[in-house]
């Protein structure tokens, strides 16, 4: 599957990733549950992969 965004859709995309990331790790961190932890777990890995792989122009405006 392809996504095709404007530069501002994707800037609004890294930025509600970014904020997201940490409340999601907290949440990995608290649960008890397996089966709900790995859940948390697979898209924690895909919140990363999609801040990595969202173009650098999205990126560089939030890092500064």
């Amino acid at each position: 599957m392809q996504l095709q965004l404007t530069d501002r859709e994707a800037h609004t995309l890294f930025d509600l990733l970014h904020d997201y990331l940490p409340v999601l790790q907290r949440e990995v961190a608290r649960t008890d549950s397996k089966e709900f932890r790995r859940l948390l777990l697979d898209r924690l890995t895909l919140v990363e992969r999609l801040l990595e792989e969202l173009p650098s122009e999205a990126t560089e405006s939030v890092m500064r």
